[in-house]
């Protein structure tokens, strides 16, 4: 069953994430041409990273960043913190931590930390431990450190293995989730003081492709638990295509440079020699500043 029902991490998009911006889609190509040979794998055999075929339309800010944690008591287990942005469907994880103190005021300020980092606006905690204390204990640090976080409680009531693969499949299989190569990196190199056997239970890529239905068929899945909340989270954005956004800007941009050479033709002119993209031929004619006459050019 392992082999035929596992997370396969052939179909996860790895590059380097921008922390504030990406493009309007990302296509995915399994050629051997666009492995990563160099990344460490810690998967089943056939297991392997790829990299982008190719990054498509323009670059523009994420339309929602969140930080997903799942908590965990002192001992065996690990609270995980995921911050993942979402741009036209398109899911990427800027990175993961990983602690074994609890939820300690150390914890969870550094969650925080990298909430700040970059510029989370939802911290999304499941409930289940400890009966929602984790959540009053970020919206007591919040308020400590002045950041305008909401705070989304979600509580798990479907078997953990169900949950988790329902979440990731889905979006795994349409190669919408971009993981930044640094995750795979730190995922690796984490827990350097334990036992190489013990190591590899903690890795996220490890319990990705151990993962199945079978009930216990990971032992420590924390870390991907996590990304699986997170991914959830996003579920109705993945509604979104994002070519559909990309023919939609296409369209505006084509009625806008027509309206232009109808209305100011120098200025069109002007415009389209900088090679200026939508939003720049607006600013240059002031829309965005509120005002009627050019602000440049």
């Amino acid at each position: 069953m392992l082999k035929s029902s596992h997370l396969k991490w052939l179909t996860l998009v790895v590059t380097s994430v921008n922390p504030k911006e990406a493009p309007d889609a990302i296509v995915w190509c399994s050629d051997p041409v666009n492995v990563i040979r160099e990344l460490p794998t810690v998967g089943l055999p056939g297991d392997y990273f790829y990299k982008p075929m190719q990054l498509q339309g323009e670059w523009s800010e994420y339309t929602e960043t969140i930080c997903s944690v799942d908590p965990s008591g002192r001992g065996s287990d690990e609270t995980a913190a995921a911050y993942i942005s979402q741009k036209n469907g398109f899911l990427y994880l800027h990175e993961m931590r990983a602690y074994r103190d609890g939820y300690s005021d150390t914890t969870l300020l550094d969650i925080l930390r990298g909430c700040k980092k970059y510029n989370v606006s939802t911290l999304v905690i499941e409930t289940n431990f400890g009966d929602g204390i984790v959540s009053e204990l970020f919206k007591k640090h919040l308020q400590q450190t002045k950041q305008n976080i909401f705070v989304d409680e979600v509580r798990a009531n479907v078997r953990k293995e169900d949950r988790i693969i329902d979440a990731l499949e889905p979006v795994l299989n349409q190669h919408r989730l971009i993981v930044d190569r640094g995750v795979i990196d730190w995922d690796y190199n984490s827990n350097p003081d334990a036992a190489p056997e013990e190591r590899l239970l903690y890795m996220l890529f490890y319990q990705m492709s151990r993962m199945c239905r079978e009930k216990g068929a990971v032992k420590h899945d924390d870390r991907l638990d996590c990304l699986a909340q997170g991914v959830k989270y996003y579920t109705d954005a993945l509604a979104i295509s994002a070519y559909e956004q990309v023919k939609l800007r296409e369209r505006e941009d084509f009625q806008d440079i027509l309206d232009t050479w109808k209305d100011d033709p120098i200025s069109a002119a002007n415009h389209m020699v900088l090679g200026m993209n939508l939003e720049q031929r607006r600013k240059a004619r002031g829309i965005n500043s509120g005002k009627g006459t050019p602000t440049w050019i």
